[in-house]
């Protein structure tokens, strides 16, 4: 665990024990923060599940084991978002991989998904039976799920000899629904289906007025199967790729969809996914965390399509989620998704949808996955752990606990930000991110700090900082002195930074949580 030592007793010149001389924080900027006593009107309320997560559909056995060897591990790092926030997080069990998951009621496996190469971040396909819906029922208690269904073509479909498309689809949420019972809070039909006109799984003239027409039919179906009712709101829609296009109606996007017919006696949400950069087939110089993630011009060029299409989708009853997200795209970058980067970006990146029209957020994991949240089974020669990006998921934890929370943008800066946070209303507490390079490479002593000059009345106050010695490195976090341990727990003394001459401070490369 890291030494955390106060930066009260920083500013207060209090010299280190290992020293004689003095510290005093390489101070390089001055913010002066007033935050409106209450939100702005129509400013969104949001519960304390908003930071959810989304599972790759190969890799849910991984996470959540099976009734004879349930994951432990993952249990308990979901049981740590619960017991901060007061509410389990809602998985969202699909991706790349559900597209091509076949479910055989006869199969005694779980599920069998083999891979091209040992390198290989996903299974070439994914065979299930029903002992694959036990791994739904070793998270706690109360935790809720989207199941990733697959969208095969209706009628001769050559792809894995499904045949009947529909049929299959029918099949498999069928034994979804009876097995997950109360825990199913929707079912999602196909992933990122707007790259598929032209390709293996739908023609050239397949449009998006074609895919809601296929949509409204497999959801009717899977509808009257389960309770013999043409519509039930039991379906998350769409799950599109990242939105880079509006204003056509022929255009692949939420808005659209609905105008064409996705409605809300079927759809309860529609979903979009997104990314910060890519880490696929690209020539040249790749994603950095300068360029990507450290950069907030490239977040908020990205989110102002979310902005948009949540505010243009907001009376329709149907709520706008982003229903997959994550660092970098193709499962992450090495050194930039899997480094305290990640944390420190999330917090930003969460805090700044919290303020649009977006009703939730899902981060996205895989056992092989860079970017993942925690690694829940022994892999690479490494056992489950979590990994930076968790401590991020931890503070935004703490930030939404009780729910009824809505919030508003005081600083929107190229390298910094800070937020007000509301509780029914009433001025909670402060969000700043720091996100100006800092690498643990660097003198500790020359760590750059924004004063946050304070309203009168948070003397107070209490921080809760996420630091570690680096955005470069995975080690040694902490979060208001606080680290997780081998076993998934929350262990050390909860130890908070005090307001200091109405002034706080926030390191480069960190994050705090000022709270009345």
């Amino acid at each position: 665990m890291a030494y955390i030592v106060s930066l009260a007793a920083f500013a207060s010149l209090v010299p280190l024990a290992a020293s004689t001389v003095p510290f005093r924080p390489n101070i390089t900027n001055t913010i002066k923060l007033s935050p409106p006593t209450t939100p702005s009107h129509g400013r969104q309320v949001v519960d304390a599940a908003y930071q959810s997560f989304s599972i790759e559909f190969s890799y849910m056995a991984d996470y959540g084991g099976n009734d004879t060897n349930p994951n432990l591990f993952s249990r308990q790092v979901v049981q740590n978002l619960y017991d901060i926030s007061g509410e389990y997080p809602i998985f969202r069990v699909g991706g790349s991989t559900q597209n091509s998951a076949v479910y055989y009621p006869n199969q005694t496996e779980a599920i069998i998904d083999p891979f091209n190469s040992v390198a290989s971040d996903q299974p070439s396909k994914s065979m299930l039976g029903p002992a694959w819906m036990q791994s739904f029922q070793q998270f706690p208690r109360g935790t809720k799920y989207i199941y990733g269904l697959n969208f095969f073509n209706p009628a001769n479909e050559t792809l894995f000899n499904v045949g009947n498309g529909l049929s299959q689809c029918v099949l498999e949420a069928n034994a979804a629904y009876t097995a997950l019972g109360d825990s199913l809070y929707a079912f999602e039909i196909g992933n990122e289906v707007d790259g598929w006109p032209g390709g293996s799984r739908r023609p050239a003239n397949w449009t998006i007025q074609s895919y809601v027409n296929q949509w409204n039919q497999y959801a009717t179906a899977i509808s009257r199967n389960l309770t013999g009712k043409d519509a039930i709101r039991l379906f998350q829609g769409c799950a599109f790729e990242a939105p880079r296009k509006i204003g056509n109606i022929t255009y692949w996007n939420v808005q659209n969809a609905e105008l064409d017919g996705m409605l809300r006696d079927k759809a309860k949400t529609v979903s979009d996914h997104e990314y910060m950069g890519a880490n696929c087939d690209y020539k040249g110089v790749g994603p950095t965390i300068e360029t990507t993630l450290f950069n907030r011009e490239n977040m908020l060029s990205r989110v102002r399509y979310h902005d948009y299409l949540g505010n243009v989708t907001a009376n329709s009853g149907i709520k706008y989620v982003i229903g997959e997200t994550n660092s970098i795209s193709c499962q992450g970058a090495f050194n930039i998704s899997d480094v305290m980067a990640s944390a420190i970006w999330a917090v930003d990146y969460v805090m700044y949808l919290s303020s649009l029209k977006v009703s939730r957020v899902h981060f996205h994991m895989g056992t092989r996955y860079r970017y993942s949240p925690w690694q829940p089974i022994f892999y690479n020669d490494t056992d489950a752990h979590v990994k930076p990006l968790y401590y991020g998921n931890l503070f935004n934890a703490e930030v939404f606990a009780g729910g009824n929370k809505q919030t508003e943008v005081l600083v929107n800066e190229t390298n910094f930000s800070a937020y007000s946070v509301y509780k029914s209303g009433v001025l909670e507490s402060i969000v700043a991110v720091n996100l100006n390079m800092w690498n643990s490479t660097f003198d500790p002593s020359q760590r750059p700090y924004t004063a946050l000059t304070l309203p009168r009345g948070w003397d107070q106050a209490k921080i809760s900082r996420l630091t570690n010695p680096g955005v470069d490195i995975a080690d040694n976090i902490t979060l208001a002195g606080q680290y997780v341990n081998e076993n998934a727990r929350i262990v050390g003394y909860k130890t908070y930074d005090k307001i200091f001459a109405g002034t706080a401070l926030v390191g480069a490369g960190e994050a705090v949580l000022i709270r009345l």
